[in-house]
């Protein structure tokens, strides 16, 4: 690759009728300080293009992060709604059986088990459902979060393509 230096130090033969020594020495000047400034702008450049790419590295690990934790969110909620429809399931199968097992006589104590069971089976849906809310709250939190972070990195890619355009302008 021709350097600054090269074109600065080349030399011409001297003839008779060649050209004015003057305005060679003075068109190989502009030709090396344009050449400088062309080397000066491909390594600001790449140095741009390396921070952009360890940029988009970090936001990248910022979205496996996210969509980790969405899952083990996702995941959480599901185990929590089996259980919460298991221990349900269980507290309505006990109940049948102890009201299968009483007599005429302990009907009014199956009752109030009965609708203990009921009570605590109400609440256990409470509970599933307030969560399921909770989750629901969570998703949209976490969508805004991940809304802001495109925004940013939208904000951050306008900003690289001003500041291109701009140093474009200013050579």
């Amino acid at each position: 690759m021709l350097t600054p230096l090269d074109i600065q130090k080349k030399e011409f033969k001297h003839s008779f009728r060649g050209y004015s020594e003057e305005e060679v020495d003075a068109f190989l000047d502009l030709v090396v300080q344009d050449y400088e400034n062309l080397i000066r702008e491909n390594q600001e450049l790449r140095e741009k293009v390396v921070q952009t790419e360890q940029s988009m590295a970090r936001y990248r690990e910022v979205e496996d992060a996210i969509k980790d934790t969405m899952v083990m969110a996702q995941k959480n909620t599901e185990e929590l709604r089996q259980n919460a429809e298991k221990e349900a399931a269980l507290l309505l199968d006990r109940t049948r059986l102890e009201a299968d097992k009483l007599t005429r006589a302990a009907e009014r104590e199956a009752a109030a088990l009965r609708q203990d069971a009921e009570k605590k089976l109400k609440q256990v849906v409470e509970e599933y459902h307030r969560l399921q809310s909770e989750s629901h709250m969570f998703r949209v939190r976490f969508r805004s979060l991940l809304e802001a972070q495109i925004k940013a990195l939208e904000s951050e890619e306008k900003e690289l393509s001003s500041d291109d355009e701009q140093d474009g302008r200013d050579t």
